[in-house]
């Protein structure tokens, strides 16, 4: 079976969301920035971090670099977090393959929070 493209997924949370705020003005977004590594410390980079709010806000992307950084805005809170292929990524299945299945999944059990800036996601 075909797995969905996430972010048609999470293009398609993003307008439910937005279609049924009701109006609901949500807080600014803040400067966030981060890293992605390996619990040996090595960068994982070239891939679209996805974070879905758990409790409110905005369905948020970062590009990842080669170096494992991102930067970018969100809103304070809660997010669960995945990756998908980045569209600036020069070999785009290659560096998302490098990414176990597991994490190119949304899952409530994976968790970081915003307004703790630097976000660090260690993956094994």
């Amino acid at each position: 079976m075909r797995r969905p493209d996430m972010r048609m997924v999470a293009w398609s949370v993003l307008m439910m969301i937005g279609c049924s705020s009701g109006g609901t003005k949500l807080p600014e977004a803040m400067p966030v920035q981060g890293k992605v590594a390996r619990a040996d410390g090595s960068p994982v980079g070239d891939v679209l971090l996805m974070l879905q709010p758990t409790v409110s806000g905005h369905m948020t992307s970062f590009e990842v670099a080669a170096d494992g950084t991102f930067s970018g805005e969100a809103i304070a809170g809660a997010y669960a977090w995945f990756f998908v292929k980045s569209a600036k990524a020069d070999d785009a299945d290659k560096a998302l393959a490098k990414v176990a299945e597991e994490y190119q999944q949304g899952s409530l059990d994976r968790r970081v929070t915003v307004g703790s800036s630097p976000l660090s996601i260690t993956l094994p």
